[in-house]
């Protein structure tokens, strides 16, 4: 006969893969799988059954959840076996739960890290669109948002396209005008960088001047997509003319 510790061991197994999703919610975890493919009449219900089952179905038979959750035990047992620090979490048939949610990934081995589920994507209105500062939404951005968070958006975009006070007025052609002196000296400070890298690499007057050109076109649109505010407008042909030709006056002074 097995020794009972043994035994005890194995069904510590089967309990881990069956209910870790009743724990754990939607952490990874074998319990669908196993009930839909694994747990017939005629199934092997131990718990080498079970994991030979799970084994059997594939990567594309098996769930994405169970794929993790096999990953995870399989990149883990140090940090969930005897001294590990998800030990206690491991014999209750919280392993997933205490390696994801209860214990710091710097505190878990190299292999166990690597074995992680990735970090769901940042979404929804504060987590994504408003994360670096409140701005207006595309149609399609607004679409993703639902309940409260609409909600939300909606207010704050009504107030702001409600009428202004003078002194709000102001205060937003103040906002305007210092963004764009700060990216119109950025701008220049590329232009006339390309410029000298130009000069020093042996280029003649008329290909400094096309090196400032091309940095001047990438530093200006980089500006403009990186304003999460909106408050920033594309800049003209016009005006990156007007940049570049500050930035060549500024080598010239430099002679």
């Amino acid at each position: 006969p097995r020794a009972p510790r043994a035994m005890a061991a194995r069904g510590r197994i089967v309990v881990i893969l069956v209910a870790a999703a009743l724990v754990a919610g939607e952490l990874p975890s074998c319990e669908t799988d196993t009930a839909e493919h694994c747990l017939g009449e005629s199934a092997d219900l131990s718990s080498e059954g079970i994991e030979a089952c799970l084994s059997a179905l594939g990567d594309e038979g098996r769930s994405e959840l169970c794929n993790a959750y096999l990953k995870l035990m399989a990149g883990c047992g140090a940090d969930y076996g005897r001294g590990g620090v998800c030990e206690d979490g491991h014999m209750n048939g919280e392993t997933a739960a205490c390696l994801i949610q209860r214990v710091a990934p710097e505190k878990l081995s190299e292999a166990c890290r690597a074995a992680l589920p990735a970090v769901e994507e940042a979404k929804g209105l504060f987590g994504l669109y408003w994360k670096d500062g409140k701005r207006e939404l595309s149609e399609d951005e607004v679409g993703d948002l639902i309940g409260d968070e609409l909600d939300t958006y909606l207010r704050w975009i009504k107030k702001k396209k409600g009428a202004k006070s003078q002194r709000g007025k102001e205060r937003d052609y103040a906002v305007r005008t210092a963004k764009k002196a700060s990216a119109t000296k950025a701008i220049v400070a590329a232009a006339a960088a390309a410029a000298r890298a130009a000069k020093a690499a042996g280029e003649d007057a008329k290909g400094q001047l096309a090196a400032a050109q091309d940095a001047a076109d990438e530093a200006a649109t980089e500006a403009v997509e990186g304003d999460m505010t909106g408050t920033l407008k594309p800049f003209t042909r016009g005006n990156i003319k007007g940049f570049v030709a500050d930035a060549m006056g500024q080598l010239k002074e430099e002679l």
